[in-house]
């Protein structure tokens, strides 16, 4: 698959990421809004999505570039699979965390961790997009 084609599903995985964490942010933040059904809904797509996402990165991108062994190339793909790897794993914790849980009982403690991972995967995603359009321009070099 050419570099241009990656590029189009990298970014379509994305944004199906991203627009999974918009539709679950009101249900976090206004108090009116608040679904816990609607939310654990979200957090197993998102998991979905993520774990789509993952398969696609480290087939398509990350070992590709791994196995040329193009110094720098292989190196920063390494990183971005390790860094991609520690997150999904972060993810999955908070999954099975809530999953198990009265997060009506515990929204206290539900609602910020969940703000705040949606605002690392976010984070995660956009570091991502940057580096992984770097590396796909230097494979098509």
């Amino acid at each position: 698959m050419n570099s241009s084609a990656l590029l189009g599903r990298l970014h379509q995985h994305q944004d199906g990421i991203l627009a999974i964490m918009r539709g679950a942010e009101p249900l976090l933040a206004d108090p009116a809004l608040r679904d816990v059904a609607a939310l654990a809904r979200s957090r197993w797509a998102l998991m979905r999505a993520l774990t789509a996402y993952q398969l696609f990165k480290h087939g398509e991108i990350f070992d590709p570039a791994i196995a040329r062994q193009v110094l720098g190339d292989n190196a920063r793909a390494e990183r971005l699979k390790h860094a991609c790897l520690a997150i999904g794993e972060d993810f999955r914790g908070h999954v099975a965390k809530w999953s198990g849980s009265d997060v009506t009982g515990e929204w206290s403690s539900y609602q910020p961790a969940a703000l705040a991972m949606i605002a690392r995967l976010r984070a995660h995603v956009a570091r991502e997009r940057g580096e992984i359009e770097m590396l796909l321009q230097r494979m098509a070099a």
